[in-house]
């Protein structure tokens, strides 16, 4: 996410529902005459029924899956550590995800571990494939789970005192710590290249390095450690907020123009991506010669610089639509949604109390033709190709 507040293919392919049709058989029924109406007459087709996404264990086909079961999984909906029980109606209609907010206190780890169970078993009792559940594990001054796991250092702080190979130990055991809670999924590393004048959104903290090379070896190490631990890493924010105008979380902020843009801010990313990292935040700022007027997350250049230019294959999800930079450009948050998705992002993070609105946006951008089932569906595939759930056969 661009504040405290606050990764298949490039051609999205899709299964489509199937449909049968049965015919009586001669000793079932009499046969009828060439001289007779019923002579001409066929059964009515039966449609199959649909399946539940999550069945004995493993995942059913998508395209065999209801309408809103598939469009609930491309939302990553925010909840809090406080209060995991009010998020058991999202994880019962099958959303792709959580990110949990809060500063959880110390000694609070077995309630965290129980409430995210809870929850799992919420979305397996209904029939949903397992919901990542994620926070914003930077290091510094983002790090919600200090208190409960220990303190992490700032990733500036990280790069001038460890080498990449002692970050990727710590994120290991940070990762292990996180993963023992019932956390799947981190938010980090930040791959931005800031100045170390730069405070907007604490970016002079947050990132690794301005150097683009610097920033590349210790996100990537950061982004090991997670994934040594079983924890998914999502490298943020593309393409890069490390010389944005202006903090996204409040409103309105362009970044250089692309052409700038290629060393050092994308410099991490390419390396992030050739290292397999799977999970690709977008952000949303401006970005002149990319995607004029729009934030990047709602612009399909954004996600064809991505899939086509640095051939990135994972799964991406938007920074938070509640953002003031999305507001500022017209947009609420299931407005968002469903722009971010059409425009290629395979998951829209949107808050608490506006997923359902957010689900109704994307029902009703299916029904209209405006939202195609292949998008939807090449989304959901990119999304489960991540979380590598065993599929039904």
């Amino acid at each position: 996410m661009a504040g405290i507040a606050a990764a298949c293919s490039p051609t999205r392919s899709t299964t489509a529902p199937t449909t049968t049709t049965t015919r009586s058989s001669p000793s079932s029924a009499p046969t009828p005459t060439a001289t007779t109406p019923e002579a001409t007459a066929t059964a009515p087709p039966t449609t199959s029924a649909p399946t539940r996404p999550w069945t004995a264990g493993c995942v059913t086909p998508v395209g065999s899956w209801p309408l809103p079961d598939r469009l609930a999984q491309l939302l990553l909906v925010g909840g809090q550590f406080a209060a995991l029980g009010a998020s058991a109606a999202a994880a019962q209609a099958g959303v792709g995800g959580f990110v949990l907010f809060g500063q959880p206190p110390a000694g609070s780890g077995p309630q965290i571990t129980a409430g995210i169970a809870a929850l799992q078993a919420d979305a397996a009792a209904a029939g949903q494939v397992a919901p990542w559940m994620s926070t914003d594990e930077e290091g510094g001054l983002v790090a919600r789970l200090a208190s409960v796991i220990g303190a992490l250092p700032a990733p500036r702080q990280m790069a001038a005192q460890w080498t990449p190979a002692q970050v990727q130990a710590q994120l290991a055991a940070r990762g292990k710590a996180m993963r023992a809670l019932g956390i799947t999924m981190d938010l980090a590393p930040v791959l931005d290249t800031a100045p170390p004048t730069d405070t907007i959104a604490d970016e002079n903290d947050r990132s690794f390095s301005e150097d683009g090379q610097v920033a590349a070896s210790y996100g990537v190490a950061f982004a090991a450690g997670l994934r040594q631990a079983g924890v998914v890493p999502v490298v943020k924010h593309f393409p890069g907020l490390g010389h944005a105008s202006a903090n996204t979380d409040l409103g309105p902020a362009t970044d250089p123009p692309l052409a700038q843009l290629q060393n050092p801010d994308l410099v991490p990313f390419r390396a992030a991506i050739a290292a397999g990292d799977p999970v690709v935040m977008v952000g949303h700022p401006m970005v002149p010669g990319l995607t004029g007027g729009l934030p990047a997350s709602l612009s399909p250049a954004t996600y064809d610089l991505l899939r086509t230019t640095l051939h990135f294959t994972g799964a991406t999800i938007t920074d938070s639509l509640a953002a003031g930079a999305i507001s500022a450009a017209g947009y609420s948050q299931p407005a968002a949604a469903v722009t971010a998705i059409e425009a290629g992002a395979d998951m829209a993070m949107v808050g608490a109390g506006a997923w359902p609105a957010a689900l109704t946006a994307l029902e009703q951008a299916v029904s209209t033709g405006r939202l195609s089932l292949t998008t939807v569906d090449g989304a959901v595939h990119h999304i489960l190709s991540v979380k590598a759930l065993p599929a039904c056969r």
